[in-house]
């Protein structure tokens, strides 16, 4: 199993003048080479922990190279004068990187939806935090996944043979060590030629011919979140991309990784790289698409997020808040270091933390089961033109979350655990103060992003709750009403009430 982090990007403007020419983005659609990873090389670093073997239903697994050119951006002007102000600085540069696809084994499972990933590198390597919580979701419903290395980080681990955490022995060989990518801002063009490619009749398509897609939507999650409000907002191209789900993030990232505009030894502009600032740093609510944007009680708290950074509905933008949600996605069996390196047993991720976690796959507050329905919501709203739900936020007074008498946040979308509460859901966990010193940082970034458990004493519960049909018929009634709301399916609902019924509260 493999071990995800992710940390929070603000981006912030800089004063300026100077202009660069503006640009077509011809690059989006250029066509792609396709080749199979090398044989015997290595064995494939494969992002995520829900694995394809353990999904529900029939599910394929395959890891390709793609190959091509992308160009190079900065924006047009510093200060930029909005998202799409955007110039070429350089043509058609090389890239070579990689993608899992995964997809039903069968042609006539395949719903015509394709989610793209943008993967994670916050850990130094690709995770897949948008995969992980609805990877049973996908599964189900016959979505095919593709998760693409889209970072220089994360591709430098790669072609490095996949040492984690810097020290352990180097995982996957020489696999990777052909791979290419010059720049992050490179991922602009690589993303939509991707998405290009899937939707083609190309005979590199990596997808079977009978694998017609209809839909591409892209994901990026914290850190990723980030790269997809720059893309949607400043790369958007109609027919081709078809909505953006954006989880866990707020601001935009920086169009190129060169110096920041104003930095300390930063060159003047053209030569360095403005970056967008408020209000423009959100994500546009006028595209022609679904854009849904998530946020969560640690996002909130934990992270800085703020007001500022909600935005109201529109015909194609919703924007909703997760009481008690984690930043984190996991943290359930996952090993960070094997037996042996630091004593006989392996450092599993809970042993990082003081507090029982709550995370948004794991739960106990399970925000996956929100993003599983807004998946749904969102193909329903392109195929069929059904409005989203609207809007929920968190309540809050003078930019500070208002609590219960239960030490909970109020407002918010409000899953059973919350309107049921069995425990306080703080918004960051502890780091443990006796790890070896190597593991400190892991820590205390992975604690800070995951919530803590605070159970509540049986007397609370008992106050709470006399009797057990008193907590279901609470339980019953939260999942009914989130399913009515368009917030919650029917699978997820099945599956709260019969934990629900299983439970020892009130008996």
């Amino acid at each position: 199993m493999r071990f995800r982090l992710f940390v929070h990007f603000i981006a912030v403007g800089v004063l300026c003048t100077p202009m660069l020419a503006s640009t077509s983005f011809a690059d989006q659609t250029d066509p792609v080479t396709v080749a199979s990873p090398p044989t015997g090389q290595g064995p494939a670093f494969v992002p995520g922990v829900r694995l394809v073997d353990d999904l529900p239903a029939d599910y394929i697994e395959e890891e390709f190279f793609i190959s091509g050119e992308a160009d190079l951006y900065n924006y047009a002007h510093n200060p930029p004068e909005g998202p799409t102000d955007i110039a070429t600085i350089q043509e058609d540069v090389p890239y070579k990187t990689r993608i899992i696809v995964r997809r039903p084994a069968k042609a006539n499972k395949f719903n015509g939806t394709v989610v793209i990933e943008w993967w994670n590198s916050t850990a130094g390597f690709d995770t897949a935090p948008a995969w992980d919580p609805s990877a049973e979701y996908f599964a189900n419903s016959g979505i095919v996944y593709v998760g693409v290395t889209n970072s220089t980080t994360s591709l430098g681990f790669l072609v490095g043979g996949c040492r984690l955490l810097g020290f352990l022995p180097p995982s996957c060989g020489t696999r990777y060590s052909t791979l290419s990518l010059p720049n992050n801002g490179l991922a602009w063009d690589v993303m939509s030629q991707i998405a290009n490619l899937l939707k083609s009749d190309d005979v590199s398509n990596p997808l079977p011919v009978d694998y017609v897609v209809e839909r591409v939507l892209h994901v990026g999650e914290s850190q990723q979140a980030g790269s997809v409000i720059t893309y949607a907002s400043g790369f958007h191209l109609d027919g081709l991309n078809d909505g953006y789900f954006i989880q866990s993030g707020i601001n935009s990232r920086p169009i190129n990784f060169g110096p920041a505009c104003g930095a300390d030894g930063s060159p003047a502009f053209p030569d360095c790289t403005p970056r967008l600032s408020f209000p423009t740093s959100r994500v546009s609510t006028d595209l022609p698409v679904p854009v849904y944007q998530t946020v969560t009680q640690t996002d909130f708290e934990g992270l800085g997020f703020s007001v500022f950074g909600r935005q109201a509905d529109t015909s194609t933008f919703r924007y909703y808040e997760i009481a008690g949600a984690a930043h984190s996605t996991v943290h359930e069996g996952i090993e960070i270091i094997p037996a042996g390196v630091f004593g006989p047993n392996p450092i599993l991720l809970t042993d990082l933390c003081l507090e029982q976690l709550n995370t948004v796959a794991d739960g106990p507050v399970f925000g996956s089961y929100v993003l599983n329905a807004l998946w749904e919501r969102m193909q329903e709203q392109l195929i069929d033109g059904d409005e989203p739900p609207a809007g929920v936020l968190m309540d809050e007074d003078e930019f500070v979350l208002n609590r219960d008498s239960n030490d909970n946040v109020e407002g918010g979308v409000r899953l059973p655990s919350m309107e049921a509460p069995t425990a306080t859901y703080v918004s960051s966990a502890t780091a443990n103060p006796f790890l070896p010193p190597q593991l400190a940082g892991i820590a205390n970034l992975a604690c800070r992003l995951s919530g803590a458990v605070f159970p509540f004493d049986d007397a609370t519960l008992g106050a709470l709750y006399p009797d057990h049909s008193t907590y279901v018929s609470q339980v019953v009634e939260s999942a009914n009403a989130l399913k009515s709301q368009g917030l919650m399916l029917q699978q997820d609902v099945v599956a709260v009430k019969t934990a629900a019924a299983a439970s020892d509260i009130g008996q």
